[in-house]
């Protein structure tokens, strides 16, 4: 049995295919096969590749049937113990695979792996500022990359197979792409979202990178992009999750909260699929996990790697809820209930002595707003500060009168803003020069604010 089978989907791109597996002939030290799918190509981009003496098969479809039948043509006619996907326009470095294999094996916890690439703009602190133009001065950056980056990583609820490398069991548990897709990225992500569902951690490793060109042609984008949002829509109303919202990593608020503490309890609000709570799970593998969701199939994704409780916020008997917690999160959820004002006082019985509550909150006096009211308008939308879900609407004192009213001592309370243009300056200036009110340039300025509120 080979030990590596390498998966690659063609449509029409033989050069940027054949790059491909120079790189792959270059850099891959392990025993692999690769199985190259060519998707019904034009005459003149059929797939031709050189003999040398490796494993490479190219199995042929006479007609265009899409990325998702291609893939699963290629997983039915591999062997490999592990199986690397691979988009054709994908080039590897020197130690890519061995990487991602060594990554994969580390860990029986997780199933598969994900490299970094250019468009992965959410790792794009890890990504080289260095421009280059050969195949050499890429394998130089990508190995510069993998120095700096360090033996971070990220744990990721979906990902993309333009370098995902996979177990053999977990690719049985997960089965065959959805052909109903054929944008790689939204088949991808119903995919892996069945790996997260079984258990099966997935890990994004920005020491790992390769190199995508990403090959859509200028002309094509607009056709693409009308079918991309086809499919997100067709993802929605399979999964029942929002790709906007539901796998979003809460960055913004963790620097609140101190989770290097052995044992640490977190409990967060709204935890959809979980991403912020895995994210404190990789930071600090002895924390304990909690999450409330009211979506049942985002509360199962987020089930095996979190205990969920059954909680309504609003209306509860903390003495029946037997765990008390150190941290309680609640990004972005205090605007969307009826009674806030009830639900932080529930919460404050939920915590330890010392515990504290990390919350996000709209700024409904930020400086955008007030010139849409002083305009007449107050148009709700489907985000943002007057999303059409907001129910309760905050300033920063009345944010402080909340806590404090709860008996929560507020350690920390700092604004985050936006980028405006240079024309919002004129009218701030104008709100700032008023004699008969004092405006604060901070309520005009924050877009929203983070609390830290105590229980003393």
């Amino acid at each position: 049995m080979a030990k590596l089978s390498i998966i690659i989907p063609v449509y029409n791109m033989n050069r940027q295919l054949n790059q491909c597996l120079l790189t792959i002939r270059r850099s891959v030290r392990l025993p692999y096969e690769v199985i190259i799918v060519d998707d019904g190509s034009s005459d003149n981009e059929r797939v031709a590749v050189s003999v040398a003496g490796d494993d490479v098969r190219v199995l042929r479809s006479e007609e265009h049937h899409g990325f998702s039948h291609a893939v699963n043509m290629g997983i039915r006619a591999s062997v490999g113990e592990v199986v690397l996907f691979l988009h054709a326009d994908v080039l590897l470095a020197q130690h890519t695979a061995e990487d991602m294999l060594d990554v994969l094996i580390s860990d029986p916890r997780t199933g598969a792996v994900c490299a970094v690439a250019p468009r992965t703009y959410e790792w794009e602190q890890y990504l080289p500022e260095t421009d280059y133009h050969s195949l050499d001065a890429f394998e130089a950056v990508a190995e510069d990359v993998r120095a700096r980056a360090g033996n971070k990583r990220f744990p990721m609820i979906i990902a993309e197979l333009f370098a995902l490398m996979v177990r053999r069991d977990v690719l049985e548990r997960a089965g065959l792409l959805d052909e109903e897709y054929s944008v790689p990225a939204l088949a991808s992500y119903d995919y892996t979202i069945r790996m997260t569902r079984a258990g099966d951690g997935i890990a994004a490793i920005p020491s790992i990178y390769v190199h995508h060109n990403d090959s859509i042609h200028a002309q094509e984008m607009e056709e693409y992009d009308l079918l991309r949002q086809r499919e997100r829509s067709l993802f929605y109303s399979k999964q029942g999750l929002s790709l906007d919202y539901s796998f979003y990593v809460r960055l913004d608020i963790l620097p609140m909260a101190d989770l290097t503490r052995e044992g640490v309890r977190v409990l967060e609000i709204g935890c959809a699929c979980g991403a912020t709570l895995r994210e404190i799970g990789a930071r600090n593998p002895t924390a304990l996990l909690y999450g409330v969701e009211l979506n049942e199939r985002a509360a199962a994704i987020a089930a095996p790697f979190a205990k969920i409780l059954s909680m309504n916020v609003e209306n509860l008997d903390p003495a029946e809820i037997p765990e008390r917690f150190d941290y309680i999160i609640m990004g972005d959820v205090i605007e969307h209930l009826l009674d806030p004002w009830t639900a932080v006082r529930n919460m404050r019985e939920l915590l330890v002595p010392g515990g504290s509550i990390i919350a996000s909150i709209p700024n409904v006096a930020h400086i955008t707003n007030l010139y849409n009211m002083l305009s007449g308008s107050w148009t709700y939308e489907d985000m943002g500060l007057l999303d059409r879900t907001h129910l309760r609407f905050f300033t920063k004192s009345e944010i402080v009168k909340m806590f404090e009213e709860a008996d929560l001592v507020i350690d920390d309370i700092r604004p985050r803003s936006v980028t405006l243009g240079d024309s919002w300056e004129a009218f701030r200036e104008e709100i700032l020069s008023l004699h008969m009110i004092d405006v604060n340039p901070e309520d005009l300025d924050a877009y929203q604010w983070y609390v830290r509120a105590r229980r003393a």
